[in-house]
């Protein structure tokens, strides 16, 4: 099945690098708004060297500091916030309001504020993936422990099990694989919004690359970006799936 699958996956992007080829080999599609794969691959090589005072790896590495920082202080907020509000009703009664209040507001709209809280470096563009990631991860984390089975935590207490236990030993194993679902979405939010945040105000990462291809019209420069940001998107889901399954092998994965 999963031989399968991937087959179907391939040919699917198979078909649409194909198209691609053939459009833009045909002259069908000015360059100008679709680059041909010869001219990607091309302007890849090029940034390859430096694009704007720095290279290809300097851009990720910038991208991947803000998403990486941003990511974990939103798990390290989020998950444990999420658990007790889902286990202790008077948590619930003080965060369920704000976390109510603020979760509508799209993390794109919180771009203007955190330049003005914190300028145009790592804190800013880190407070906007934050605020993107936390959201799945305390949302998860708390359906996770509110749907938790109600014989598992009565067959627990029949057997002496106090309040720490069935937190610790019951409940949170048996919410885990939501859990690392809700890590996983975060995930690839908080990678969507740091590339928006560095489309709008950035000196690297791969958003400040796709606008300045952008203002520069150079469409090849601007796959280019977008080209990276989709692989590497794309390699976070499979490493997380991977360490998911070794960590949680109770869990249903696909």
């Amino acid at each position: 099945m999963r031989y399968g699958q991937f087959a179907f996956g391939a040919l699917a992007i198979g078909a649409v690098l194909a198209a691609w080829w053939a459009v833009t080999a045909l002259g069908m599609v000015s360059p100008f708004i679709l680059p041909s794969p010869p001219a990607v691959i091309e302007a890849a090589q090029r940034l390859s060297d430096g694009y704007l005072g720095a290279s290809l790896l300097a851009h990720l590495e910038a991208s991947l500091s803000v998403v990486l920082s941003g990511y974990l202080a939103a798990a390290l907020i989020g998950v444990p916030l999420g658990i007790l509000m889902a286990w202790a009703r008077p948590v619930e009664i003080l965060f369920g309001p704000l976390v109510s209040l603020l979760r509508p507001i799209p993390p794109p709209a919180w771009i203007p504020l955190a330049i003005l809280w914190f300028g145009i470096d790592l804190t800013g563009k880190t407070f906007v993936v934050f605020v993107s990631a936390i959201t799945p991860c305390l949302i998860n984390a708390y359906v996770a422990i509110k749907e938790v089975p109600p014989h598992l935590i009565g067959t627990a207490r029949t057997l002496g099990a106090g309040q720490a236990a069935l937190l610790f030993r019951v409940a949170i194993p048996a919410g885990l694989p939501m859990i690392a679902t809700g890590l996983r979405i975060a995930l690839g939010s908080a990678w969507a919004t740091v590339v928006a945040a560095e489309l709008v105000v950035a000196t690297a990462g791969f958003g400040f690359v796709i606008m300045n291809g952008y203002r520069n019209v150079e469409s090849d420069v601007m796959a280019v970006g977008m080209i990276a940001v989709a692989l590497l998107g794309f390699a976070m889901n499979l490493l997380f799936r991977a360490m998911e399954k070794r960590i949680i092998p109770w869990g249903e994965h696909e």
